[in-house]
């Protein structure tokens, strides 16, 4: 049997644990706490609302079964092997790094993920935790936005200006602020809407201009330069 003393810090550890998940849930990024086994032990609203997943979706799960990440040149970044379970001695934050991953529906999408490691103590527990945001603007954009600004010629598609044309004035708002590099939650306070409507916005959307990601969406907007349709 455990002596008292180590009852004791085992039930300050775990106070401990469930203090750290609760001020990190708390934060506007989505928040993922993975156990010492690689597991996913917590998830709260905001990666709900990213990823589409309820939290009993994926509480317990292997976290790279979840979260498939990969690079921007499509080398997995996420497996059993993870590299940011294996900090030094000290509690630390591991850099924030790009990655590419997909909501339940399959849709692609562009991450920063800050990786937490808590003290050596605690690895047993929650082993650590990623805070997660899109990246409203990821890198592929970056040439077409920089032919944009220098005024260089682009061709409109009349393909595209017709798909674009599909769009309903909401629909139309939502794909201009997105183009603009606001996330989902900015975009649901500037319109007053909730953020699951904006999800269904930006589903429409996507369906109407016959692509799978918002990159792919903002990328045809942008291409269009003057020859994208106007609305008032």
């Amino acid at each position: 049997m455990s002596s008292a003393p180590d009852r004791a810090r085992r039930r300050d550890r775990t106070a401990e644990v469930s203090g750290l998940l609760d001020a990190l849930g708390r934060t506007g990024d989505a928040m993922i706490a993975i156990d010492g086994d690689l597991r996913v032990i917590g998830w709260n609203p905001a990666a709900t609302e990213l990823f589409g997943y309820e939290p009993q979706e994926v509480l317990g799960r292997p976290c790279w079964e979840v979260l498939e990440w990969s690079d921007r040149c499509g080398n997995g970044v996420c497996d059993e092997c993870c590299s940011a379970s294996e900090p030094g001695p000290e509690d630390e934050i591991v850099a924030t790094r790009d990655v590419v991953g997909h909501d339940k529906d399959g849709r692609t999408m562009w991450l920063g993920a800050t990786t937490i490691v808590p003290r050596a103590e605690l690895r047993r527990d929650v082993r650590l935790v990623h805070l997660v945001r899109e990246i409203a603007f990821p890198l592929e954009l970056e040439r077409i936005v920089s032919d944009r600004a220098e005024r260089r010629s682009v061709e409109p598609d009349p393909e595209a200006v017709a798909r674009l044309e599909r769009l309903s004035n909401r629909e139309w708002e939502v794909l201009c602020l997105l183009a603009d590099g606001k996330s989902g939650r900015e975009i649901a306070e500037a319109l007053f809407l909730s953020p699951t409507t904006v999800r269904n916005h930006v589903q429409h959307i996507l369906g109407k201009l016959e692509v799978h990601s918002r990159v792919e969406a903002v990328a045809m907007l942008l291409r269009q330069g003057d020859g994208a349709p106007r609305r008032r």
